[in-house]
């Protein structure tokens, strides 16, 4: 997806203010708190998710819609992938609060776009 994909889902969304915010912050005009990130994971309906760095882990987070929840999944280079669910806004925020380079990014980008490959890879511990 592209920045001007992203744009147009944020402003799709626009009569909230955590997606008001995270426009803000792409586009340099604000700033977005980690609360607004994840608010807009959930207010898009998981279209978009968040991504981030949390040292040599790449980072995800969405909102699964389909099961009322927020989910994050971590993979380490080479390919290992850990992962938690998280059904509590906060402990979310509080997980990516500790993380770099946050950003809002198209669910399709995330690996959480295959269920099925992830569920392999897993190996069982994705919910």
């Amino acid at each position: 997806m592209t920045d001007d994909e992203i744009r147009d889902v944020l402003l799709e969304h626009s009569d909230h203010r955590a997606a008001r915010n995270v426009f803000g912050e792409r586009t340099e005009t604000g700033s977005a708190a980690v609360v607004d990130y994840v608010e807009t994971a959930r207010i898009t309906g998981g279209a978009l998710a968040v991504a981030a760095t949390d040292g040599t882990a790449d980072v995800y987070a969405r909102w699964n819609d389909r099961r009322g929840r927020y989910e994050r999944l971590s993979v380490w280079p080479p390919w290992s992938v850990s992962g938690c669910e998280y059904a509590d806004r906060d402990e979310l925020v509080a997980y990516l609060e500790g993380t770099d380079d946050l950003e809002a990014v198209r669910h399709g980008e995330t690996p959480f776009a295959d269920e099925e490959v992830l569920a392999t890879l897993s190996d069982g511990i994705w919910p």
